[in-house]
């Protein structure tokens, strides 16, 4: 019976997420402008490298975009609500809530992945080789790694305006030191040591070995590893963080495991 309540509220989330414009967009919308954009601009048509670029970098949008977005607004918003209140008297932990959250984003954006690889193929000639199951994996990791990132952003805001701003402090530090928008070389010693801890960079590395040098998951085992791991803490530490209430204060206790986890 459990099982059966977890999976209808997977379900009821994934309903909701399909409803929400700002998830939508970070998730469909601006990946795929992006992905016309620097395909026209760099010359895909006629440079299978600069493909490999460009679907490296559209994935990195589109990762971080429901990573942040997609969890860290979503959550906020049920909480507004008093949606999440009302699980409060309910003999439930905040563990299956958290998870279904990180389904729901692997679930809405993976289709994402097959449609932009085909695009590539379709209207740019892109018939480079790839491991697609290898892809799928670095990016599953990546949305759930993401994923959990945008819960603890849920978790220590109050309203739709907080997570914005925090999620845009973090997009942004994210997408510049990957090296999917900026090349790491050209950075700074200090910049690209701390570049190192990021899972986005894990990820941009990730997606370039299997795109670009045709390798497979196993090949960039280092970079899975460090997405799960971020998986793991960001998880770990949504839960610790996890208010049912706005009104709720964060506990001393918590605040211990966020600052150990950065």
């Amino acid at each position: 019976m459990r099982l059966r309540a977890y999976a209808a509220y997977i379900k009821i989330t994934l309903k909701l997420t399909l409803r929400d414009r700002v998830v939508l967009f970070f998730n469909f919308l601006m990946p795929l402008l992006f992905f016309i954009a620097f395909g026209e601009g760099m010359g895909a048509e006629t440079s299978p490298g600069a493909m490999s670029q460009v679907l490296s970098l559209v994935l990195m949008f589109g990762v971080l975009g429901t990573g942040f977005f997609g969890g860290g607004i979503r959550a906020t918003m049920d909480r507004e609500a008093g949606i999440l209140r009302r699980f409060k008297v309910a003999p439930i932990t905040p563990a299956p809530l958290l998870a279904a959250s990180m389904i729901t984003g692997w679930a809405v954006f993976l289709p994402s992945v097959v449609f932009f690889v085909l695009l590539a193929r379709w209207r740019y000639g892109w018939d480079q080789p790839l491991n697609f199951v290898s892809l799928l994996i670095v990016v599953s990791a990546g949305v759930l790694a993401f994923r959990s990132m945008g819960l603890i952003i849920a978790s220590v805001t109050n309203s739709m305006q907080e997570s914005q701003i925090i999620a845009q402090l973090l997009y942004m530090p994210m997408l510049l030191l990957s090296g999917a928008a900026v090349p790491l070389h050209i950075l700074p010693d200090w910049l690209q040591r701390v570049a190192q801890f990021l899972p986005a960079t894990h990820f941009y590395l990730g997606t370039q070995g299997i795109l670009v040098r045709h390798e497979t998951a196993w090949d960039n085992r280092t970079a899975l590893g460090a997405m799960l791991l971020a998986m793991a803490a960001g998880f770990w530490v949504s839960m610790k963080l996890f208010r049912w209430e706005k009104d709720e204060k964060v506990k001393p206790a918590a605040k211990l495991w966020l600052a150990g986890v950065m």
